[in-house]
């Protein structure tokens, strides 16, 4: 999936305006967890929301307060020689009420934005962060000379999915990049697999929490001695035996 594209489809701007339909909604919030760009993309946008209302909000006038009490000021002359001050008092207990209610509304208006602005802050710099890591982890592997790659690609159950082994044929490290596979099912789970000669390889079951929480983008695997090619298939959640595929296969790629 070309997720320049998907971000430029308004989809951020439909989400975080509210305007997204449901359906929509679970989608981008799932490809906020596969993507680390999708993600940037809805938090840069909800500051710019956040500074923009920042700077149009509407401080009450310095002057308000006095303003208000002169005219309350005048009122009272006018009103001195009335012989129904209830009225008055009346009046005057409403009008300070709704000052006090404007007052503090937008005291609570500007602090909320403050708070929240600075939460997306945080929350944005912890992302640049993790995508760091994370690049600087994928340097030191694929500038290993010793490090091979496959490239998933999709099959037919899902040819938008692909995903990414790097194999230290050394060390015999393994390590995938979860780069487009759907949410599994609850009830089961991803596995991914080594091939040589034919002969399928359990290279350990991939957490689901990963597409949850999105933990890690780069998962370390089981090692593997010798390998020509790696998938990924689609299995039920505590079979007896892992050492033998059953399910689905989603991407296949040789090294």
């Amino acid at each position: 999936m070309n997720t320049q594209e998907y971000i430029s489809s308004g989809i951020v701007e439909s989400y975080v305006l509210g305007l997204a339909s449901a359906e929509e909604r679970r989608e981008f919030e799932s490809m906020c967890l596969q993507y680390p760009e999708v993600l940037q993309a809805r938090v840069e946008f909800e500051v710019a929301m956040e500074k923009q209302a920042l700077n149009n909000a509407l401080a009450p006038d310095p002057g308000l307060k006095n303003k208000i009490f002169e005219q309350i000021r005048q009122s009272g002359n006018q009103l001195s020689g009335n012989s129904a001050p209830v009225k008055y008092l009346n009046w005057l207990k409403y009008a300070a009420a709704a000052c006090f209610i404007l007052l503090a509304g937008s005291l609570y208006w500007n602090i909320s934005l403050y708070n929240k602005n600075k939460k997306l802050k945080v929350d944005y710099t912890n992302t640049v962060a993790k995508l760091d890591e994370i690049e600087n982890e994928i340097q030191l592997i694929t500038n290993n000379p010793n490090v091979k790659m496959a490239s998933m690609k999709g099959l037919d159950p899902s040819p938008q999915s692909y995903a990414t082994v790097y194999w230290d044929t050394t060390s015999h490290d393994v390590y995938l990049m979860l780069n487009n596979l759907p949410k599994p099912p609850s009830d089961r789970q991803y596995q991914l697999w080594a091939l040589m000669d034919g002969k399928p390889i359990d290279v350990g079951l991939i957490d689901n929490d990963y597409f949850i929480k999105e933990t890690r983008l780069l998962v370390k695997a089981k090692n593997v001695q010798n390998a020509q090619a790696f998938a990924i298939t689609l299995e039920k959640k505590d079979r007896p035996d892992v050492s033998i595929p059953q399910g689905t296969m989603y991407v296949l790629g040789n090294l």
